[in-house]
């Protein structure tokens, strides 16, 4: 069977992934980040690495993501919450609790899904530039929209089947840029997103695998067929 490279555009796969692509403000992300660089500084995470937001006013920051894919994920399991690419904002939730007395709590963990690249703002210097430039609005529908996705996301991950879980996913990581998919191993992506077991993971990669549904090759996608078996 002819089974085309690992790159498809369809609503197969979560409708929050292409939901957050086709709704991302642009327009106000790059105003976000032109008006907060000349304040910052370089910030660079190589792939596979946690980022820790710190938990104190003066070492709070946003992040500049310029360059990569990265998840934001629950700080005390890793659990992904959400994917982020770039051109992005991160850090936004953690410098909210810092800067309005939520007591040392950690609420997300920054996962470099591919080398990161970008720039780093103190918390206070941000909120000063976005009151001097009047930006708010920009902030607001770039929380907005990423709420919506958020919402999205935890309906469609709610009482579904393993497998479900498994094609969707694949097919999600599918459509990634080629260069940065080929960063991200397939079952590390997939457990991080899901509670399901190693062993089930690879036993659907594996029955997948033989019959020519996709390839794998070093634990990255290569391949994938259009469409995925509807059923395990």
């Amino acid at each position: 069977m002819s089974i085309p490279a690992a790159s498809l555009s369809t609503d197969q796969a979560l409708p929050s992934f292409y939901y957050g692509r086709q709704t991302k403000p642009l327009f106000a992300v790059e105003s976000l980040l032109s008006a907060f660089l000349p304040a910052s500084s370089p910030f660079a995470l190589p792939r596979s690495t946690y980022y820790r937001f710190p938990p104190t006013q003066a070492e709070s920051g946003l992040i500049l993501l310029e360059e990569g894919i990265a998840s934001l994920c629950h700080a005390e399991n890793n659990m992904v919450i959400s994917t982020i690419f770039s051109p992005s904002l991160l850090g936004l939730i953690d410098g909210y609790g810092v800067f309005n007395g939520i007591p040392e709590k950690h609420h997300c963990s920054l996962f470099a899904e591919t080398d990161l690249r970008g720039h780093w703002i103190a918390h206070q210097a941000a909120v000063e530039i976005l009151n001097a430039q009047n930006l708010w609005q920009e902030m607001a529908h770039v929380l907005a929209q990423r709420l919506m996705v958020l919402s999205m996301r935890s309906q469609e991950m709610m009482g579904v089947d393993s497998y479900l879980m498994v094609r969707t996913l694949l097919t999600e990581l599918a459509d990634y840029p080629e260069a940065y998919r080929r960063q991200i191993n397939v079952l590390s992506f997939i457990q991080r997103r899901t509670n399901l077991s190693r062993s089930r993971i690879m036993s659907i990669l594996s029955e997948l695998r033989k019959g020519d549904y996709i390839t794998i090759h070093r634990g990255v996608l290569r391949t994938i067929a259009h469409p995925l078996p509807a059923h395990f």
